[in-house]
């Protein structure tokens, strides 16, 4: 999960901006943190729905504040609907260096489609309570949900084939970089992230590419709202708490 700061509250002719309908934000988040869903990282071409941290049935103070909104597919908006998700007993993307407390796994020629599909764990490096955090926020957008069981013609929710299929491309860029891309990086790293940020799954390419300085920099960079404070640029872009003394 991509950590994102979305900034300070967008001003109007040197006034913060006030809106009449949550929604009227849509425009403003596109342009401070991109298409993409901030829970599954997904990019959304269509549906891009604005969604309440805190869910306005929880708490309707809050249903007009930039401070407690975020974009969302779908999937994840619909599955996170109003159930609670506080800080202390989740993982969220523009609190937390999300990035630190995920990662992959895969399944191949899964059940009836045979497609190879991708999922999210909890980071087998977090201790006992932060991998109890990460399930947390995992359940909340389901983002270990699998339908490949399900008839093709009958699925709606395909993120873990769009999440493989991100893996995918990433694994055949980096191909491309230790054949020839190191050698003239000058050129490939702009061509590359002029693949990555329409696919989207920032942490897939980052993840893929850990090693590569160049490429962690321009994905940093590259994908409007990543937060910068999450990635030590005088350490090769590794990632960092976001939190200080020691809380992701």
């Amino acid at each position: 999960m991509r950590p994102i700061d979305k900034g300070d509250i967008p001003t109007d002719k040197g006034q913060p901006k006030a809106v009449s309908h949550y929604t009227h934000w849509r425009k403003d988040l596109v342009d401070r943190i991109g298409e993409y869903c901030c829970y599954c990282e997904l990019k959304l071409n269509e549906s891009l729905q604005v969604e309440h941290v805190i869910a306005q049935k929880i708490d309707d103070t809050l249903a007009l504040d930039w401070y407690n909104l975020l974009l969302a597919c779908g999937a994840c908006n619909r599955k996170k609907d109003d159930n609670p998700c506080p800080p202390h007993t989740h993982y969220l993307p523009d609190v937390h260096n999300t990035y630190l407390a995920f990662e992959l796994y895969f399944a191949s020629n899964r059940k009836q489609n045979g497609e190879q599909a991708a999922f999210i764990k909890p980071n087998a490096n977090l201790n006992a309570n932060q991998a109890v955090k990460a399930k947390n926020t995992i359940q909340l957008c389901a983002l270990d949900k699998d339908t490949t069981a399900y008839p093709t013609n009958r699925i709606t929710d395909l993120r873990w084939r769009y999440r493989f299929q991100a893996f995918y491309s990433a694994e055949v860029w980096r191909k491309e970089w230790d054949d020839w891309g190191s050698a003239k990086a000058n050129r490939f790293v702009p061509l590359l992230l002029s693949a990555a940020r329409p696919t989207g799954f920032f942490s897939i390419w980052f993840r893929v590419f850990h090693d590569v300085t160049p490429i962690k920099k321009a994905l940093v960079e590259g994908f409007p709202g990543t937060a910068l404070n999450c990635f030590d640029a005088d350490n090769d872009y590794n990632p960092v708490l976001r939190n200080q003394p020691n809380e992701i």
